[in-house]
């Protein structure tokens, strides 16, 4: 007979798991400066907000979930799979960003999954997938002037780009 886990034991669980994470977060904001500076906010002043945040909406599901308790199993083969599924191309783009840099891994990663999961066509896949490593790339280098993590081929487009 296969185990079966009640929904309403995951839902306390996950409750909990994210009050606990949010608990970390605060304590981790706190520790640095988390107010409003001279020049705008602080390193801990947004991560600390929104922990909080997180924290009270933990807090209410944890209500829910114990005063509307929902009977059933919590997933069943079929469901379960599917969200593997989904995880393990995104523990693989974890692995691989060190490597292949962010860029090129989050556009491989969404091109995986427009054409797997999406159903998308090649041409679609390939625009939405590079499109957006297209975008972050703007964002995170050129506006924000943050570098995520590279791979050679994103440190070779930028020799190119410093070149021109």
């Amino acid at each position: 007979m296969p185990v079966s886990i009640r929904r309403q034991a995951m839902e306390v669980t996950m409750a909990g798991l994210l009050a606990a994470f949010s608990a970390v977060v605060i304590y981790g904001s706190l520790q640095l400066a988390s107010g409003w500076g001279d020049t705008g906010p602080q390193a801990g002043y947004f991560p600390l907000r929104l922990a909080i945040l997180l924290l009270v909406v933990s807090l209410l599901l944890l209500v829910q979930a114990v005063r509307q308790p929902v009977e059933g199993p919590f997933a069943d083969g079929t469901q379960l799979r599917r969200v593997f599924s989904l995880f393990g191309p995104t523990v693989v783009l974890a692995l691989a960003a060190p490597f292949l840099g962010f860029y090129l891994a989050s556009a491989l990663f969404l091109l995986y999954m427009c054409r797997v999961h999406g159903g998308f066509g090649w041409g679609r896949s390939l625009l939405i997938g590079f499109g957006a490593a297209v975008v972050l790339y703007a964002v995170f280098e050129l506006w924000f002037g943050v570098p995520l993590a590279r791979g050679p081929l994103e440190d070779w487009l930028d020799t190119l780009r410093t070149a021109a």
